[in-house]
């Protein structure tokens, strides 16, 4: 292959990680204390808290520090209740949205202070052995309060570009974890291991018949998923909305949706569905993913990171639709995921629900196409992300009292 997504975890500049033993590491973790600290969005939040519960259930002290938007809910606080659950101690750091954009700058500047307090605060009457930043500005004063107070560093970076809270702070850490190999390049001499993105247990484990039955589909149509990430995406619910006005009453008779498109928008597309006489199951979100990609043929979806790497677990074909804004992140996930053979790739500004339609109906109309997708999507899985990650953090942990 010549783009490999997440492959087996090497390190440049240090002893390679070895997996950690569940059995052995319980005992050896007891007297471990992480910090991990994200940004609240689901790309960033969800991997962290995967991490932090994983290190929980093997004895350590896990602190998670993030930004808690006022908007956000639903899915992720479900997430992290589940993490509170498990013995992780929670953080939320509350943050606003700054506009205009000359207000954005000043105010995001106040908030970073707040949180340098807050996190040298942590350090001082609780230090942990280890500080992990998953990115998002929020990382910044953490990791910086970190390197104040002595305690060594790992980031993790989730997209194929270093976000620019990592690009800032790669010359000040002790190791950079990526989830695609073609982001080494970018780790400028800072020690680096290729773990993967951690991902939620569950996805992969359901059958298409128990989706399907909890859902209230056919279990034999064809089925199509879409998905804007953990907040929905209008541009793709846009998109959809246009297509489904386009099928064939043929069509129409034997495809079904899973359209998951946000609070903001999933009446909106559930009311056009309905006059599209289109059969779907259209809600915000949906906790239980592992139904949705279960029940799936074929997936309609931004190329988040974490999108991608669920699909990689899952071994589902798919349209990548990338965000076009953010620095053009997902452009380059979709990228790389495109040239693996794994996905097809369409832009925003250049896509019509009609275009759209002529892509979906090459991929349902052609079953060994699925197939060889799904096999080559299944290729940039790395089932144990999680495990090889937390591993990687132990392990500087113990480098570095061993100085």
């Amino acid at each position: 292959m010549t783009a490999t997504l997440m492959s087996a975890p090497t390190i440049q500049g240090m002893d390679v990680v070895t997996p950690m033993r569940p059995s052995g590491e319980a005992r050896s973790l007891g007297g471990l204390g992480v910090c991990l600290v994200a940004e609240g969005s689901g790309g960033h939040l969800i991997p962290a808290l995967e991490v932090a519960r994983g290190l929980r259930r093997r004895g350590a002290s896990v602190r998670m520090v993030y930004a808690r938007r006022a908007q956000v809910g639903g899915l992720l606080q479900g997430i992290v209740l589940e993490a509170e659950a498990d013995g992780v101690r929670l953080h939320p750091i509350g943050v606003s949205t700054m506009r205009p954009r000359t207000m954005r700058l000043f105010g995001r500047l106040a908030q970073a202070g707040r949180v340098w307090r807050i996190a040298r605060t942590l350090f001082r009457t609780s230090p942990p052995q280890v500080v992990v930043g998953f990115g998002g500005w929020v990382s910044v004063p953490v990791v910086l309060a970190a390197r104040r107070a002595g305690i060594p560093v790992l980031l993790h970076e989730q997209n194929v570009r270093l976000g620019r809270a990592n690009r800032f702070l790669r010359r000040w850490v002790q190791m950079i974890a990526v989830s695609f190999e073609q982001s080494r390049q970018e780790c400028q001499g800072t020690p680096v291991m290729v773990s993967g993105l951690p991902i939620r247990r569950t996805i992969g484990t359901a059958t298409r018949e128990e989706a399907a039955a909890h859902l209230g589909l056919d279990p034999e149509a064809l089925t199509v998923l879409i998905l804007g990430g953990s907040q929905g995406a209008r541009g793709l619910n846009q998109l959809a909305c246009g297509l489904v006005n386009e099928l064939t009453d043929r069509e129409r008779a034997s495809w079904q949706f899973v359209h998951l498109a946000g609070v903001s928008d999933h009446a909106a597309v559930r009311a056009a569905y309905a006059a599209a006489r289109t059969r779907g199951w259209v809600a915000a979100h949906l906790g239980r993913m592992d139904w949705a990609y279960a029940v799936a043929d074929v997936v309609i979806a931004r190329a988040g990171a974490s999108t991608i790497a669920e699909l990689a677990r899952c071994g589902l074909p798919a349209i990548l639709i990338p965000y076009p804004y953010a620095n053009g992140h997902q452009r380059e996930n979709a990228r790389v995921v495109a040239s693996a053979g794994a996905a097809v790739w369409l832009e925003e500004s250049a896509a019509s629900s009609t275009s759209l339609l002529q892509s979906l109906r090459a991929l349902l109309t052609d079953p060994g196409r699925r197939v060889r997708m799904g096999a080559r999507m299944s290729w940039l899985s790395t089932p144990d992300a999680t495990t090889q990650l937390a591993s990687a953090i132990v392990q500087l942990a113990r480098v570095h009292a061993q100085r």
